[in-house]
Order: C-alpha cells, then structure tokens, then sequence
C-alpha cells in the first residue's frame, strides 16, 4: 500500500514551513509567487491532495470556476478572460485566475490545487509543454472542463473553443502570392502548440495549393518571448535570397520580429511583407499598419463560457464537444502592395 503524502512531506521536498505550504496552498494574502510556485510544484512532484479535499467532496462544488491560463502578460488572454468573465458571472459564478507562466510543473500543480477547492468547472489554456501532462490530469479530475484553443484530450466531460488557424493562415499565404511573394517566411510559437501546429498546416497547404516548395530555412519556431523570436527571425533574415514576406504566428513573437526587422534596417510594407495574428493595439497603430488574421477574443471568451455552462449543467458531455471559430484576414499596408523581385 503506498503511503500517503503529508503537508509534512511537501514542506520538506519545498524547503519551508508547514505554515508556508498551508498559506500558499490556501491562497492567502502577501504569499510570494516565488514561495507558491515551490509549493505547488513540490505538492505536484508528490502527488499531494489537501486534506480538505474530502470535506468539500461532501460539502459539494462551489459556485466558482478555475480559469488556468500560460501568462496574464500576454493582451489576448486578457481579453478572453475578460469576456468569459463576464458570462459567467451573469450566471452567478466567480472565477478563480490562476497563471502557470508557461510551465508545465505548474499547469499540473495549479489544476490540483484547483480541483481541491472543488470548482465547478474549469477552462484551460495549458502550457504547450503540458498537453500529454495536463490532458491525463483532466481526464482524471471528473470536472467539466473547456479546452480553450487547444487540442482536445478524450473525455466525458471536457469540451473545446477552438479558432480557425489553419483556414486563416492559408488566406494570408494566398494574399501574399497574389501580390507577387514567392519567398514567404513562418515564425510561430513551439511546434507541438495547438494554434501553432494549426498555423503551420495552413502555411503548408497553401504554399503546396501555389504550387511553392516547402523551404526549411524560411521556417522557425521559438518560445512565446520577445527576446527567443528576435534571435531567430534574425536567423530568418540571414538566408539568401532574403524572404520578401513573414507570417508571424503571435502576438508576442511580433514584437520579437518588429525588433529583428528594425536591426536589419529592413521597412516595412517596403522591404518586407508583414501578416501578424490577432488585431492588437500595436498592429493598428504600427507604420504601416499591419495586415493580421483575426479572430473575435470577445466571443471565444463568451463560447467557452456558454460551453461550459452547458457541461455543468447537464453533465452529459461530448456534445457539441468542440467548436470552431472563424477567423478573417484583414488586409493593411504592411502586405497590400505589389511585390516584384
């Protein structure tokens, strides 16, 4: 029979108190995030479940969900939480934000601790590194659960809002061919990351639908950090002939790319086409404004939350079980010229 895991034992694999672990696993006030993140990542290497977690079976679920996002830097997932936010307490629930920083050990502590607090339901937007991870967790927690623009694990009740990367990356490869780009470029974010992956296939099928070859040395993936997507659209930038367009797959890595061009002294919407995803602040605001693929954040906040709602209440599952959002290509100066070679 396997021992049971005590707060003891998570103190001790943490370094700290037993009063540290039951202030950090109970959320209280002026906990350093750097004090919860070993706390929680010890409980997740150990396997702990709070003692509570027996009471509030029997208590039943509260009125709250668990929202478990990468980071809360980044402007779209603010602006999806917001919106889901929003339906769901029109629905007499409250959220509990809770943020990985795109680590893996904490996307798994996180739905713990979550699933402890016996949340009605939960939306996830997941690590890239976490997906095998994270997806065997859910399955095993019983909770509904929304997938939100990842790929979908089997289960009764997890359910997906998903966006149509592939469908919008294909349209902006087309616009590019059709203003005269043969050497066109693909920075996105890690390979295995769902919208990624989806973005690349799109990139993929479009270029095959042109009839272009697929060219290694035009592709790069990095992490979602401004610095990582410098340093390889630089990598982009070295190869000769130089690419005449770049889709870059994140709103993130397009500041990455922005810095990488201006090293260059490459203009864009001169020197380079530019297609982005996602219609932020910066893309508007950009000279040229920047073409993007858009997706509506608002509603993909507001689907994950009807979504959810619907598996918490009728708690069939698998209906409706995915989603999928339109996006749509909105041209701008950065790509909307005539390129001649």
């Amino acid at each position: 029979m396997t021992q049971k895991v005590t707060i003891h034992d998570v103190a001790q694999h943490a370094g700290v108190s037993v009063g540290s672990v039951s202030r950090a696993l109970n959320d209280y006030p002026h906990v350093s995030e750097e004090l919860k993140s070993r706390v929680l990542t010890a409980a997740a290497d150990l396997g702990y479940e709070p003692g509570f977690l027996a009471h509030s079976l029997r208590r039943g679920r509260a009125n709250s969900i668990g929202f478990l996002v990468g980071t809360i830097a980044n402007p779209v997932i603010a602006t999806i939480f917001e919106a889901a936010a929003e339906a769901l307490a029109d629905s007499g629930y409250a959220i509990t934000l809770v943020s990985s920083r795109n680590k893996a050990d904490l996307d798994i502590a996180y739905l713990r601790l979550l699933a402890s607090r016996q949340v009605s339901g939960l939306i996830v937007s997941s690590a890239a590194e976490s997906q095998d991870r994270s997806s065997a967790l859910i399955n095993n927690l019983g909770i509904p659960t929304v997938m939100l623009d990842r790929s979908i694990p089997y289960g009764e009740l997890i359910y997906a809002v998903q966006s149509d990367h592939l469908s919008g990356v294909k349209d902006a490869v087309h616009h590019l061919v059709k203003q005269g780009h043969r050497q066109i470029a693909f920075i996105g974010g890690p390979e295995k990351f769902y919208p990624t992956h989806e973005r690349f296939r799109g990139y993929r099928k479009a270029l095959e639908e042109a009839g272009l070859p697929l060219r290694q040395e035009l592709i790069r993936f990095t992490s979602f950090t401004e610095t990582d997507a410098l340093a390889e659209v630089l990598v982009l930038l070295r190869h000769q002939p130089l690419p005449s367009a770049l889709i870059v797959a994140g709103n993130i890595i397009l500041i990455g790319a922005l810095m990488a061009l201006q090293d260059r002294g490459l203009i864009v919407g001169r020197d380079m086409a530019l297609v982005a995803c996602d219609d932020m602040p910066l893309t508007k605001l950009h000279r040229p404004p920047i073409t993007v693929i858009n997706r509506d954040l608002s509603l993909l906040g507001k689907t994950a939350a009807r979504l959810l709602l619907r598996g918490i209440q009728d708690r069939k599952g698998r209906t409706d079980h995915i989603i999928k959002l339109p996006t749509k290509l909105i041209t701008r100066q950065s790509s909307n010229y005539a390129h001649r070679a």
